[in-house]
């Protein structure tokens, strides 16, 4: 049975700003690769193949990349599914 985390839609106010940050030097992607290598690892995206380089890029500088992705898979490792949500497990 697929799990979901939900409807996963932002804000036309969200989107925007996600594109501005975009736009000063990609910073706003690059903030986004560790979570989705942290979610990759549990099996909810994958990367793509731009996605898998930076992300060995950001692990040469000095691990920012894992460092990052370490603090967001502790986060999802403490989230906890409502007793009885159908398809969820808790931990």
């Amino acid at each position: 049975m697929a799990q979901s985390l939900g409807h996963g839609k932002t804000t036309s106010a969200e989107a925007f700003w996600y594109v501005v940050g975009c736009v000063c030097f990609g910073a706003s992607y690059f903030a986004k690769i560790p979570v989705r290598k942290a979610l990759s690892e549990y099996g909810l995206v994958t990367l793509t193949g731009w996605q898998k380089f930076w992300y060995v890029l950001m692990n040469i500088a000095l691990g920012s990349g894992y460092l990052s992705k370490v603090i967001v898979k502790k986060a999802m490792s403490e989230i906890h599914a409502p007793v009885g949500e159908p398809g969820m497990t808790t931990v």
